[in-house]
């Protein structure tokens, strides 16, 4: 990881620590080739795991609307779990809040394979 200036972020990343981790790595596998397809470049994300410091997470939540201001979009990888964790509703709420439009926002299915019809609905 490495520090960017505000707005220079592509993506805030949102996301459930409870989806499944080879069904998001796939979903945002995908998500990155539309994204150097349309820009001919890699996308700069804003990962919690990352960039938030692992041995302090309280202080740092403290700043979301931040992190989510200097992001360009959000990314919402849902998966099944999603809209069942109330810190992913929280970004959102806070996104949307902070004034940021709805189009700001895209939505990635996160879905397994084997499952996708059960975890579409």
């Amino acid at each position: 990881s490495f520090a960017e200036t505000l707005h220079t972020c592509d993506a805030f990343v949102s996301h459930s620590w409870h989806d499944d981790a080879q069904a998001k790595w796939i979903a945002i596998q995908r998500w990155r080739g539309s994204f150097v397809a349309s820009h001919g470049r890699e996308p700069k994300v804003w990962f919690d795991k990352c960039c938030i410091d692992q041995n302090n997470i309280e202080c740092d939540l403290r700043c979301l609307p931040i992190f989510l201001s200097g992001c360009r979009k959000m990314v919402v990888f849902c998966g099944p779990t999603y809209l069942s964790r109330l810190w992913c509703i929280v970004e959102l709420f806070t996104f949307v809040h902070m004034g940021r439009s709805v189009d700001k926002i895209r939505f990635e299915a996160v879905l397994r394979k084997g499952h996708e019809e059960e975890d579409s609905e």
